[in-house]
């Protein structure tokens, strides 16, 4: 073969290599990793193709809000993720109760239905941990299906938030809802 006819390979770009550990992310077998780190990880890929309003979060903010309550079994795990870099902003992640408020989270992860509010805020995702929180109505709900870690989108919170959601993370979904 001619060396000028050979395809030039290039490394993956930065989303594709998101998505690619999105996926795997979503089918870790419980085995390789416990429950809350899969699960925090999985949070972690999730925010990467999440696109919020510019008046919640432009582009020159310095950090994502990552809140979730001071008592979940979660925490340790999501704590690991405070300071990693979503896209272009810092994660920075709070305690729900000293947050002030839901308008100060860009993403709250709950495993408690009595945290969980009526209506999503605007410009806040809502992650349930659909495992211990199985009736809280948010725009992603992580559970284990087997050996697996999955995510279900409801495409009708994300709106209500005004939120956008990657064409490529809806691929990965275990299933989407309207």
């Amino acid at each position: 073969m001619n060396r000028s006819t050979l395809p030039v390979l290039r490394p993956p770009s930065r989303r594709l290599a998101a998505l690619a550990c999105a996926a795997a992310c979503a089918w870790v077998p419980a085995a390789r990793a416990d429950d809350a780190e899969q699960k925090a990880t999985l949070v972690f890929n999730l925010l990467l193709f999440i696109d919020w309003p510019t008046d919640v979060l432009p582009p020159q903010a310095p950090s994502l809000a990552l809140c979730i309550d001071r008592a979940s079994p979660l925490r340790p795990a999501v704590q690991a993720l405070d300071g990693r870099i979503v896209r272009h902003w810092r994660l920075d992640v709070r305690d729900l109760a000293s947050a002030g408020s839901w308008s100060a989270c860009h993403a709250v992860l709950l495993d408690s239905p009595s945290n969980a509010p009526e209506r999503p805020p605007v410009g806040t995702l809502l992650i349930a941990d659909g495992d211990a929180a199985p009736s809280v109505q948010a725009a992603v709900v992580l559970h284990r299906t087997g050996e697996r870690v999955v995510f279900d989108i409801d495409l009708a919170t994300v709106r209500q938030s005004r939120l956008q959601v990657s064409s490529k993370l809806l691929r990965v979904a275990h299933r989407v809802s309207e």
